[in-house]
């Protein structure tokens, strides 16, 4: 038998401490679903892109104010009329492959972004790129087909990365590339197992020196909000992603934990049938807005946490502008008003269509009661995602839609007015085309939403932009409720982990304090 070796205090505390240390490098977060896969050109989940995050870049991306900041470029030209963007690249980086990331790699992605053929899903997204061009190693030349001035901000969409164009090649079939990403970030992608963890290790190689602090980040998935948060609770994961408003005060108890809160773009609304009486009539579209208190309605949903919505999108979007007129403050008898004059003196009755998470329906039962008190009645029907989306996006003639309100948030992930609005209220936005759910049309607010594509000149964007939001609400399509915060839970010596405005998860930036 071999005898036992003993070691010095000094020598076991030191231990500890080092064990302790690379402990600590190892970054646990518990993730309300699982992802869809890995290669974001390819992607349509918010979840999903921010896994993709950590392994990927863009050439713009986002600060943690939705401000636009060069990453892999370091800045473009465009001319007037926003059709020819030069871009220039950032020098000196390769992928985690050892391929170079230059003009060549750029052309390879946007032409597979833009490539109609493909049948990705954020093919639509780039349909107005015409030709890609080298101009040398560290500029390319995008030529579109369309005047579109939202277009740097769209290559700073999740879906815009840069894949190496080694994996490109290798893996041209994209079932294959979706489970073997390769980017320029700082993770390299390990493992996932459907339903059970993601894994990420550090990649030694990254561009910013110094980054990132931690070895490695695995994700789990847990759909349950309190078995997330009892995990939390119990050091079993550092960070939950997100932090359900609910359960805030569970984490604010305990002394172990903070909570991460940051400004939101993702603007909730019920889009009204605009096409179905008495939803055709702006006095009554105008009522419901005065019968809702959205400063209630933020408790009941979000914790009082989050801001009530002045315009048809939410403050942190580029070229927002407050609206005053109409006030759309919570005034009950001006909603019987409005309702009488418009001749339903004695109500309506309505059916209210959400998804049947627990917060979204706690929320259609909030509304249910506001508008039973000026007189309109409300039947909720909770449906599961695949129902609702087959109802609502699946109809082909909009006479065939059978909704009169829908609840659910829209987050422009572009971080401009151009994406904020044009999905949701432009008419070729009308589903199936889009996601123009409550069949709005207007010819000024198409009119104005085009300006703003029309040209590069960002004080000629502001303008027209304020006149789509000046028309729109003013026409009151849908309930314009409000945008809560993001939360996400975190133990208390982690700092670098947070959502933006868009409701992805940063997590390139962790550091246990």
């Amino acid at each position: 038998m071999k005898p036992l070796r003993h070691r010095s205090a000094l020598a076991l505390g030191l231990s500890l401490c080092l064990a302790a240390e690379a402990q600590a490098q190892d970054l646990r977060i518990s993730i309300y679903a699982d992802i869809t896969g890995l290669d974001p050109h390819d992607t349509s989940d918010t979840l999903s892109y921010s896994i993709q995050s950590g392994i990927f870049e863009r050439l713009f991306q986002f600060d943690n104010q939705m401000k636009l900041v060069p990453r892999l470029a370091t800045g473009y030209t465009s001319n007037d009329d926003a059709t020819e963007f030069v871009v220039t690249l950032r020098e000196g980086i390769t992928f985690q492959d050892g391929a170079p990331f230059n003009a060549e790699a750029v052309k390879a992605n946007l032409d597979r972004l833009a490539d109609q053929s493909k049948g990705l899903k954020r093919n639509s997204l780039f349909n107005m790129v015409k030709t890609v061009t080298v101009l040398s190693p560290t500029q390319v030349k995008i030529e579109l087909n369309k005047s579109f001035g939202a277009f740097v901000n769209t290559l700073a969409h999740p879906s815009a990365v840069m894949h190496s164009p080694e994996a490109l090649k290798k893996y041209p079939d994209e079932a294959q590339l979706r489970v073997h990403p390769v980017g320029t970030g700082s993770f390299k992608f390990t493992e996932w197992q459907q339903g059970k963890d993601v894994k990420l290790v550090k990649n030694d190689s990254y561009w910013q020196k110094g980054w990132p602090k931690v070895d490695s980040v695995t994700f789990y998935p847990t759909p349950e909000d309190s078995t997330r948060v009892a995990a939390l609770k119990s050091s079993q994961v550092d960070a939950i992603y997100p932090l359900p408003s609910d359960l805030l005060s569970t984490v604010q108890s305990d002394s172990k934990l903070a909570v991460q809160r940051d400004p939101g773009i993702d603007q909730f609304w019920l889009a009204m049938n605009n096409l179905r009486p008495p939803m055709n009539d702006i006095r009554v579209r105008q009522a419901l807005n005065y019968a809702i208190n959205r400063d209630v309605w933020l408790k009941v949903g979000f914790a009082g946490m989050g801001t009530p919505a002045t315009s048809a999108m939410a403050p942190g979007v580029q070229f927002f502008q407050a609206q005053t007129t109409p006030s759309y403050n919570y005034d009950p008898a001006k909603a019987k008003a409005l309702l009488k004059e418009a001749g339903y003196p004695d109500g309506i009755s309505l059916k209210l269509w959400t998804t049947n998470r627990t917060d979204y329906i706690r929320s259609a039962q909030f509304f249910k009661q506001q508008l039973e008190q000026v007189g309109i009645k409300i039947t909720v029907t909770p449906m599961d995602s695949g129902m609702r989306n087959a109802k609502l996006f699946g109809v082909k003639d909009p006479k065939d839609a059978e909704f009169d309100l829908f609840y659910n948030g829209w987050s422009p992930s572009t971080g401009d007015a151009d994406w904020a609005l044009r999905p949701l209220y432009a008419t070729e936005s009308w589903v199936p085309a889009a996601y123009n759910v409550a069949y709005y049309s207007s010819a000024a607010a198409d009119k104005a939403i085009m300006a703003g594509l029309a040209t590069a000149d960002l004080g000629k964007r502001a303008a027209a932009y304020a006149e789509a939001q000046k028309v729109i609400w003013g026409d009151a399509p849908v309930v314009f409720l409000g945008t809560p915060d993001n939360l996400v839970g975190k133990a208390k010596n982690l700092s670098g982990v947070y959502m933006l405005a868009d409701g992805s998860l940063i997590f390139d930036q962790a550091e246990f304090k």
